[in-house]
């Protein structure tokens, strides 16, 4: 008895995570950074700077109910400092993803974005495995309902849309983010 409870305890500790898959089509090195940021959700305790060489890929295996980003850490950024850094500290330019998994505020679904806010140095695309809107952004004048543009603190296209159009919300619980797709 007590080893179906050790089994059924594991099968829900797995079936309860997140898997993003992190793919490198990029024909050069990837670096990345994860941060909890904001940190209001479950914290990710893994591998937080993974770089991904070319042409492979890194499971990124985060808990239910996690909050933050994952960012390109290029060179001379800022951005392994839970991704604050980029054009708006006047250091090199950063493009993020940014999460928010199981939120209550949406039915226990997944809020999902392609963020240039800091800048953009990598072409990046979020493909949902089951549920929700694939997006993609392989420039930095990107359209705003895919990703935000570099600067836009407002999330409004610069005042041209509505707030948040480059945000997406999916069912489902795995992810994949290609960079230059």
């Amino acid at each position: 008895m007590l080893a179906s409870f050790v089994f059924a305890a594991v099968f829900v500790a797995v079936t309860n995570a997140h898997t993003i898959t992190l793919r490198n089509n990029c024909p050069f090195g990837v670096g990345m950074t994860v941060s909890n940021f904001p940190n209001q959700g479950a914290a990710y305790t893994g591998n937080t700077a993974p770089d991904i060489p070319a042409g492979q890929s890194f499971a990124l295996v985060v808990p239910t109910g996690w909050n933050g980003r994952i960012c390109d850490r290029p060179p001379n950024s800022g951005c392994e400092n839970n991704c604050f850094g980029g054009i708006a500290f006047g250091e090199a330019a950063c493009s993020m993803t940014e999460w928010t998994f199981d939120s209550a505020n949406i039915g226990g679904n997944t809020d999902y974005d392609i963020s240039n806010i800091q800048g953009f140095s990598v072409a990046q695309q979020i493909i949902p495995g089951v549920s929700g809107d694939t997006v993609t952004c392989t420039s930095v004048d990107c359209p705003c309902n895919e990703a935000y543009r570099p600067g836009d603190t407002s999330g409004t296209c610069g005042g041209t849309g509505p707030v948040d159009q480059a945000s997406r919300v999916g069912a489902s619980s795995d992810y994949t983010v290609v960079y230059c797709p």
